[in-house]
Order: C-alpha cells, then structure tokens, then sequence
C-alpha cells in the first residue's frame, strides 16, 4: 500500500532544502580578501606557507585582490611586477575561488602558453580547490562519446553559473575565441601584439565582454621586459600608475618604496649600502634611506612597515576611465623572500665598479626585481658568445641525434630562406642569392644546418684589391630565367636535395617549406616561386612591409600577412618585430642543468669555409636597434644597419628562416575550416604524438 503521508512528507522536507538553499544564497558579498583569509586553505604542496591563506604577510596584495568586489567599479587592472611574488596565489589562484563561490560567471585565465595555463591549474589551483574544500562547486569530470572529457578538467571547469577557461597568452585564438565576464591574462607581455584585423588583445577581449557592460573586469599581469614593446608596461600607462607607500617611521610622511631616487640636492633616496676598501660590499651597511627626511630604515622593519603601507596613484588623471595600474618589485617583499643583501648583490654583479655595466644582467636585475622594463636603446647584438653554441654536428646533415641528446626532442620542420641582393640593369645583371637551412626542433631551439651563396656580386666597398682589379674574369650571375648563370636552378636542386639525418646517413629528409625574399626582383622571383608551387613545392614568397619604415610603439602590428598582390603565394613580414625576436634568440643561455630555452640557437662545426666569423658570424653584428623620435618623443623603433660597410645578408636570411614556420602554420589552418584556431603549440602536438 502506497503511504501518501510518508511521500508528502518527504515532498515538504525537499522543498525546505530548496528554500534553504535560495535565501541562503548571500546578495551582500563578502570582500575578497576577508572571504580568502576564512576560506582559502593552502596546502604544503604549493607553498613554503601552508595553512589558511594570510594577508599579514603580502598586505600589498589585499587591496587589489578586493578590486574583483561586485561594488568596485574597477574595469581594467594592469599590473607590472617583480618575479615571484605571490600574484598567481594570491590574485588569480585565490581570485577564481572567489568568482566560483560568490559571484560565478565566466572566467578566462592565460599563462604565457596553454601548457603553462594546464599546469598552473593542475599543480596551483587544483590542490586549493581540495585543500580549501571547494570542490562540490565544480561540476564532476565525465566522458563525452566523443572520448572527450568534460567538466573538471586542466583546461575547462564547469561550475553552477559559470565555466572556467584556461588557455595561451601567447595565442591570438585565445582572445578571439572566449567570451568571459573575468579575464586573468597573466604573462600579458607575452600576447600576440595584433589579433587580425581586430586591434591588440586588449580590444579584442574588451569586445568580447561588451555584454557584461561596466561590470566586467580584465587583470593584465606580467613581469615587464623591453620598454618600447612591453605589452603591460603600455597599459600600465593608461592607468593610475600607483607605488606601495611606507610611512617614514622618523616622520610620518608616507613615501614610494623605490631601488633609487635622486633627490632635488643630488643625494640619493632608497636602498644605499657600502663598499670597503677592495670594493667588496659591506653587508652590514645596507639600508633604506627615505627621500621625505634622510631617515634610516633596517630590512628588519619592513614587515611592520608593510602592514602600514598603502597604494598612491602617481597620476592625477589617468588616460584611461576606470583602469587601476600597480608597480610592484621585491624591495618589500616578505620575509623568506631573497632580501636586500641578494639585491644589493645582483646590482653589483650588473654594475661592476670601474667597469661598464652589463646589460643583459642589468635588464634582468629590472624586470625580475624592480618589475620594471629595460629601455633597449641603439642595441647591437653580439656574436661572440653566440659562436660557443657551436655543436660536434657537420653541415649538410640533419642534427636529429644531437637534438634528442639536447632533450629538445625531435626535428619537426626543415626551412630553407634565402636573400637576394645585387643589381639587374638592361646592360648590367650581377646577382648574388644567399640562403641557409634551418632545423626547427619540437620544443623551439633550432640547429643551423647549412648555408651558402649562389652568385659572385659584391658591393665595390666590399671588394679587395685583387677582386677589383680581377672583376672582368668573374662569372655573373642573373635573376633572368633560362639564361646562363641564372640562380634560380642552382637553388631549386637545394630546394629539392634530400639531406642525410645524423643518426642515419642512409635516412633523407627533405625541404618541408621554402621562403623566398622578393624585396629586389619580385617579378622574376615570383615566376619562380608560382612555377615550383604548380609542381607540388611548398614554396612562398616573403618581403618586408613597405609602408612601415619603423615600428610604432603605440600600434600593435602581426608578423605576417598574406600579400593583396599575390595573396596565394606572397607574404608581407613585420621585419622589426622578427628582428626584435632574432636579437633576444642571440642572447639566450643554457640553464645551469644544459636545458636550452625556446629559439636557442645552434650551428655546426666550421667545415670548408662556412660557420666562420667572416663567412657567416659577423652577418649577425650588421645591424642595430635605433630609437625613433618625433618631437623630442619616442614613438618606436627600427633595426637598421650600422653603417654601409656592414654586411647582415645571413642576419636577413635567418629573420625570413623564423617567419618560415609562421607561413606554414597558416597554410595548414587555411587548408581545413576546423583548423581556423589552429595554435602553434597544437600544430607540435598535433605533428608528433
């Protein structure tokens, strides 16, 4: 028999845990950093300081943190930054919690690549969300039909009111595609700097979040790197541009907490310290000097004095509505931090005393402790130390084994680029092509495989004394097609050779992609290029924007784009921002276990003429970055070359090698509507697994 009462019942109980549950729900929020310190439990796992999450220590965080209250009337934060220092757990660890449980909606987290973002999620977000008992709130991990999983996952997280998204700063796809009422774009300066046609990443994730009106809110955050291109450093700018204050303990006066401050009576403000009599430093005599009064402050008193400090604008009228902006470097961080005596240290170790400074470390000591960008003004790179990354490999031979020995991975792409230069007159054709190989392995260092010229041409500045007076008995080479001398078979058997890999002289691999710069005889290039194209050769065309002659600071610009003349087969290249790229590639050090960072550099054994200084090396001295100024102000920048002397042909050929890639992950995503979004990190992916 049916017992109605017992069903009733039951019916009453279930609609008393609905009406709980809704006038349970609080409409006053509480702010974010008081909910933190009561909710957020941080495990042992992601921190040298377990337990509930405290303020106490890192106070110039929890004013910030409180910007994501549903009453802050904050759109935009851009914060430039010091390396680690508690942001990602404090502001975007702790602030997704936040969202999740008091204010859910859509969410978009970046890191400076997808599987940056995947790990910060799994190894920082996720042991919170246990550890702090918030991981009811996410919707459970299932499996699709698909074989795709759903719901709790390292790059997507389902929750009641909303979904958490995490992806790569660096790709422009991230932006375009993810429409979120918070962003946390952490590493920003590492985002693309044109999204299409669309504008920067900040436009186009301000359009994305039109529909949650002036209630959406954008966290740019990044330790900044080079002035002229950071992209946080630009929208720090546009905001408030505030600076942690400290009370002076000696007179009350509340002042910027700054590595050095010349005062208005040429005395210094800031941290001053000694050096004894044989230049060394005298740890003892390290101190803070306050700008307001000359007063002493120990390193020991900066805890108290943190729990005093305060944020100040250091503009009146910021360019941009609503848009707070925040300096931070590590002169106040909290104690198990690495104190003023490593700081004094790593200033030192850039300004050597007597001697010129070193800018690489001080470029270094800027962005990772002072959280502020390094003007990179009239630079020249330098191949010196670039010649130590030669490797035991031989030209003409695929570095397969040298690149698996390097943990690098795998070769994934053979480039060939070349240059062209010389002169083609009715009465006068004297060409030279120069070219090089280049090995791009699955984790980004690349291998230089071989390299050479076609052609005899060289500049009357350039020749010696015997080329002149011996220049009537050398061949002259042509652009022309079918004519002796012409460069074009000669670089078609490169293009079409089979090259012994290193592990096994009986395996070839071939040419997957050519480049061809058209900048001089473009006509006759592109004949050549449309020709081996219709015969299954993937080979384009690429030449520098004509229309820009420098690259502005204020405009964000995209490395390639198809050319409207000859949108299938031509390429317009941004040349100073690969430049831009090519010159930090240079600069880039084995980690102390011999890892090699992305676009590290490598070369084979100088053989028969080639990889030497004259030859090649010095191709990469040829040119310099110079600042270009208009009305007293610097409005961008370009590489040009130092002088007419200076040879940078190879420099040229290895800038149209690093566009090589970018073409053909363009082919590749125009050849298939499903591939539209397609990154370069999925290409690896997709390519070697």
């Amino acid at each position: 028999m049916i017992n109605y009462t017992e069903i009733n019942n039951a019916r009453i109980s279930a609609l008393r845990e609905i009406n709980a549950d809704i006038f349970g729900f609080n409409l006053v929020k509480p702010l974010p950093a008081d909910w933190m310190e009561k909710t957020i439990y941080i495990p042992a796992s992601t921190s040298v300081r377990p337990g509930l999450y405290s303020f106490e220590f890192t106070p110039y965080m929890r004013e910030i943190v409180n910007i994501l209250h549903p009453t802050d009337i904050t759109r935009f934060v851009s914060i430039i930054k010091d390396g680690q220092s508690g942001f990602t757990t404090a502001l975007v660890v702790g602030g997704i919690c936040y969202i999740i449980s008091e204010t859910p909606d859509g969410i978009l987290f970046t890191a400076s690549d997808i599987q940056l973002a995947a790990k910060t999620v799994e190894e920082r977000l996720d042991p919170v969300i246990r550890s702090s008992s918030l991981n009811h709130l996410i919707r459970p991990n299932v499996i699709k039909r698909s074989n795709n999983r759903s719901g709790d996952t390292s790059k997507k997280k389902e929750f009641a009111g909303g979904t958490l998204t995490s992806a790569g700063t660096n790709s422009a796809n991230t932006f375009r595609m993810f429409s979120a009422k918070y962003i946390f774009a952490d590493d920003y300066d590492t985002s693309p700097t044109e999204i299409g046609k669309e504008g920067s990443p900040k436009m186009v994730m301000k359009t994305r979040q039109n529909s949650f009106g002036d209630k959406a809110k954008t966290f740019m955050i990044s330790t900044p790197t080079v002035t002229q291109t950071s992209a946080t450093y630009k929208q720090y700018l546009l905001g408030t541009q505030e600076k942690w204050n400290w009370p002076c303990p000696h007179c009350g006066q509340y002042f910027p907490v700054e590595w050095f401050v010349k005062l208005e009576d040429g005395s210094k403000s800031g941290v001053i310290y000694d050096l004894d009599d044989e230049k060394k430093l005298i740890p003892d005599s390290i101190r803070y000097v306050t700008p307001c009064c000359k007063g002493i402050i120990l390193e020991k008193e900066k805890y108290d004095l943190n729990l005093l400090g305060k944020w100040i604008p250091t503009v009146e009228k910021p360019v941009e509505r609503n848009h707070r902006s925040f300096q931070k470097n590590s002169i106040y961080n909290p104690p198990g931090f690495d104190g003023w005596r490593t700081l004094v240290e790593e200033w030192l170790a850039a300004n050597p005393h007597g001697e010129k400074a070193n800018t690489l470390l001080l470029k270094v000591f800027n962005n990772l402790r002072l959280g502020l960008p390094y003007a990179e003004v009239g630079e020249a790179p330098r191949v010196n130390e670039l010649m130590e990354n030669t490797r035991e490999y031989v030209p003409g031979v695929i570095p397969d084994l040298t690149c698996e020995k390097d943990g690098n991975g795998s070769i994934i792409m053979l480039t060939l680029s070349c240059d062209i230069n010389g002169i083609m007159e009715t009465d006068n054709e004297d060409v030279r092509l120069d070219w090089e190989i280049l090995a791009h392995s699955s984790s980004g260092p690349t291998y230089s495989v071989d390299h050479g010229s076609i052609g005899t041409f060289k500049r009357l500045r350039d020749k010696s004394k015997a080329e002149r007076e011996n220049d009537h008995n050398r061949d002259k080479y042509t652009l022309s097609h079918g004519m002796n001398f012409s460069v074009w078979p000669l670089f078609e058997e490169l293009i079409r050779k089979s090259y012994p890999m290193e592990s096994n002289t009986s395996e070839t691999r071939n040419i997957d992609i050519t480049v061809v710069d058209t900048g001089f005889g473009e006509k006759l290039a592109m004949q050549f290029i449309k020709s081996l194209y219709a015969d299954g050769i993937m080979i384009y065309g690429v030449k520098g924007r004509v229309e820009d002659s420098y690259t502005k600071i204020t405009v964000d610009k995209t490395k390639i784009s198809r050319s409207k003349e000859h949108p299938k087969h031509l390429y317009n290249i941004e040349v100073n921002l690969v430049k831009e790229d090519l010159a930090s590639f240079m600069k880039l050090k084995t980690g102390d276990d011999g890892t090699q960072p992305s676009g590290f550099m490598n070369y084979p054994q100088p053989t028969d003429g080639k990889y030497t200084m004259k030859s090649y090396f010095i191709h990469y001295e040829g040119e310099r970055k110079t600042e270009v100024k208009k009305n007293n102000e610097t409005v961008g920048f370009r590489w040009e070359k130092k002088n007419n002397q200076s040879l940078n042909h190879f420099w040229d050929v290895r800038i149209y090698n690093l566009v090589a890639p970018l073409v053909y992950l363009d082919i590749v995503k125009q050849s298939d509507p499903s591939l539209k979004n397609l990154t370069w990190e999925e290409f690896v992916m997709m390519i070697t697994q």
